[in-house]
């Protein structure tokens, strides 16, 4: 599993994978990513995928990135396998070896099976060249040479530039995070360069509530803890005196980092008894944990994770989503990416993009469009997604978790092979 850092930036396009593995049984252990059993069976999985494709020209690197429950497939896990280019071989020997239900010794389904192709877009400049805050490209030696070469001078920023290798950067999971009343608040953050346990303190207006591995509070519900590169702070029972500023702090150099913890009125999602112990089910079948429901973060396909939730009220700086109960900061506005689940952040921009607009008072997956650029139509149990053909309504089928329109020609093709078979 492990793998260097330079290995993955260095490959720029990612066959980012959904395989339902029915014979894989789900628990909880497998959300953690240091238990035995996650690292036990992500070796295993992507051991077999690289063997899958190792006479294929190029590098190729896999990785297990999560794993998830549906309540009708089974166990769903989520791979990105990391190229230097694309080709269409590696897409056809993924979707050889799930048709024959083998991934080497594992046994898979093609049901909840997807495949999209990702390329790098996030940056123009070469490996050998540094990104501009502003995007613009400069020979990689000029960063932190004392003169500004970029246009907004971020070659020479401590944080853009870290020229100041010496300080601790903290890159924050989320910066502002929504927890509802009686539920539990969740910050964590990774921090750059090695630091001590001891160094790393965590506060809320001007109180302590801990420093290292250790609650100082008197507060009983704190927990902190770390796991890998990732410093996080775990506080149960929220209450309405729980909102406010929190901060990260590396003690001695004046490094901190501030949190925005926001208590809604919402109410703990109720648990589904079709899923494993302390999740909810998506209207797509798909299992969360219940704090991720009202969240404001949109995570289930039909974004109904955020459906019947307190109304969030947005600051002056931050833009609220037409369709979703979600705010984004302004600066995203008209930036080329859909940060909204509804893409009502790039609505109304000087660039023109091809957008999916919903024929459904539901919410749709962002950029949802067939490979023929048509409209895919909802599943017959009132989902944006579908894991099998046998949930698509008539003339449409299951692709890339999408009900998409079947050609009249195929479909009468289809229907002649059925009548051959039949008769």
């Amino acid at each position: 599993m492990a793998f260097s850092l330079f290995s993955v930036v260095s490959l720029t396009v990612i066959y980012r994978l959904t395989i339902n593995f029915p014979e894989l049984p789900y628990t909880q252990e497998l959300k953690n990513v240091d238990s035995d059993e996650f690292l036990t069976n992500s070796r295993h999985i992507v051991n077999e995928i690289q063997r899958l494709v190792k006479d294929l020209e190029g590098t190729h690197t896999a990785r297990v990135v999560d794993y998830k429950y549906h309540k009708i497939i089974g166990s769903l896990v989520y791979v990105d396998l990391y190229a230097e280019k694309e080709s269409p071989r590696v897409s056809d020997v993924l979707l050889s070896a799930i048709k024959s239900g083998k991934l080497g010794n594992l046994t898979v389904s093609d049901e909840g099976f997807e495949l999209h192709v990702v390329r790098d877009s996030s940056t123009a400049c070469a490996f050998t060249e540094f990104t501009c805050l502003d995007k613009t490209c400069i020979p990689a030696d000029q960063r932190c040479d004392g003169r500004r070469d970029c246009p907004d001078g971020s070659d020479e920023h401590k944080d853009h530039g870290k020229c100041k290798q010496h300080q601790p950067i903290i890159h924050q999971t989320e910066k502002v995070v929504f927890a509802q009343k009686h539920g539990s608040i969740h910050l964590s953050a990774s921090i750059d360069n090695s630091v001590e346990d001891s160094q790393i303190a965590w506060s809320k207006d001007g109180l302590l509530l801990a420093v290292g591995s250790t609650a100082v509070a008197e507060d009983g519900r704190v927990t902190v803890y770390k796991k890998g590169d990732k410093h996080h702070i775990h506080i149960i029972n929220a209450t309405d005196s729980d909102d406010g500023t929190y901060k990260i702090i590396v003690q001695g150099m004046n490094v901190e980092a501030d949190f925005e913890v926001r208590i809604t009125s919402d109410r703990v999602a109720i648990e589904s008894d079709e899923c494993p112990s302390g999740e909810r089910a998506c209207k797509s079948g798909h299992c969360l944990p219940v704090s991720q429901f009202c969240d404001r973060r949109v995570q289930c396909p039909d974004g109904d994770d955020e459906e019947h939730c307190s109304e969030v009220q947005c600051k002056s700086n931050e833009f609220r989503c037409e369709s979703t109960n979600v705010c984004v900061p302004t600066v995203v506005l008209c930036d080329g990416w859909k940060d909204c689940h509804d893409g009502s952040d790039e609505k109304s921009c000087s660039h023109h993009r091809k957008t999916y607009k919903p024929h459904h008072p539901h919410h749709v997956k962002v950029n949802a469009h067939c490979q023929d650029g048509s409209e895919p139509e909802f599943s017959l149990h009132g989902s944006s997604y579908c894991w099998s053909n046998r949930v698509c309504p008539s003339l449409t089928e299951c692709v890339h978790g999408l009900c998409c329109p079947i050609s009249s020609e195929y479909f009468f093709l289809k229907r002649k092979i059925i009548y051959r078979k039949k008769y």
